[in-house]
C-alpha cells in the first residue's frame, strides 16, 4: 500500500464496522473523513479510532470511512475508493434508528419531527442517487451481507483485491475476532453516553418495521439501484 484506502458508503451501511476490520488486519490507522481538526461533536479522545492521543489528521496511509459522493472535494488527496453497500432497506431501517434515537439523545441533533413514510421516501430517493453515482465510477464494490455471512472470507477476498496480499488466515482471524459487534459496541461505550451506534447489524429486519406502504415507495424508487447492486426485491 502506498496511499489511504477510503472506504465509501451511504450511512449506516456499516462502515465502521469493516473499516475497523480493514485496519486492524492491514496494521494501519483508522480515520473517520469527517473527523478533522476542528471536529467538536463529541469527544474524539475516547473514540476507538482516535484514543491515545490520535491527531485528528489524515496519516499517509490509513483506512478512512467516509459518505462522499464521487469527486467529493474533501478528499483532494490520492486514494484507493472502496465502496460498501448494504440492502437500501436495512440501510433505512437503520438510519431511522440512528436519526430518532442516538442523535437526539446524545445531543448531537436538537429534534427530529418527519414521520416514517415522508423518511422512507426521502431516504430511498438519496440512498439510491448514491450507490448510483458510485457504481457510475467502476469503484470495485463489497457488500456488508458477504462480512456478516463469512467475515474472514469477505475481509480476505477485499484486501486481495486492494492489495493484491493474500492475508494469514490467523491474522484474518484475529481482525475479526477483535471487532465482533459486541466488542465495537463496547468500545463505543466511553464516547458516547446513549451507546446505541450499533444496534442490530443483521440482515432483513426491515421486514419488522415496513409497511406495504414503505415497501411499495421504496420498491417504486429504488428497483434500479438494487438490480444494478444485485440485491431482489
Amino acid at each position: 500500500m502506498d496511499k489511504p484506502i477510503v472506504l465509501t458508503e451511504y450511512p449506516k451501511s456499516g462502515g465502521s464496522w469493516i473499516t475497523s476490520l480493514l485496519g486492524e488486519a492491514l496494521g494501519i490507522s483508522r480515520r473517520d473523513i469527517y473527523m478533522r481538526p476542528g471536529f467538536d461533536l463529541f469527544d474524539t479522545t475516547e473514540h476507538p479510532w482516535y484514543k491515545g492521543g490520535a491527531p485528528l489528521d489524515i496519516p499517509r496511509i490509513c483506512a478512512i470511512k467516509s459518505h462522499e459522493l464521487p469527486h467529493s472535494p474533501l478528499i483532494d488527496f490520492n486514494v484507493d475508493f472502496l465502496h460498501l453497500v448494504r440492502d437500501g432497506r436495512d440501510v433505512i431501517v437503520s438510519k431511522w434508528f440512528f436519526d430518532t434515537d442516538f442523535m437526539i439523545n446524545n445531543e448531537i441533533s436538537d429534534s427530529f419531527t418527519r414521520s416514517f413514510d415522508d423518511y422512507v421516501e426521502e431516504t430511498t430517493t438519496a440512498w439510491s442517487n448514491y450507490v448510483t453515482a458510485w457504481a457510475d465510477t467502476k469503484t470495485h464494490t463489497i457488500r456488508y451481507e458477504d462480512f456478516l455471512a463469512n467475515p474472514h472470507a469477505a475481509l480476505g477476498a477485499t484486501i486481495k483485491t486492494m492489495t493484491g496480499v493474500d492475508m494469514p488466515p490467523s491474522l484474518l482471524e484475529y481482525a475479526v475476532s477483535a471487532h465482533t459487534k459486541e466488542k465495537f459496541a463496547q468500545s463505543l461505550s466511553r464516547t458516547f453516553k446513549h451507546n446505541t451506534f450499533v444496534r442490530k447489524g443483521v440482515a432483513g429486519d426491515w421486514k419488522n418495521h415496513f409497511s406495504d406502504r414503505n415497501t411499495e415507495c421504496f420498491n417504486q424508487i429504488a428497483a434500479e439501484a438494487m438490480a444494478l447492486l444485485g440485491y431482489s426485491l
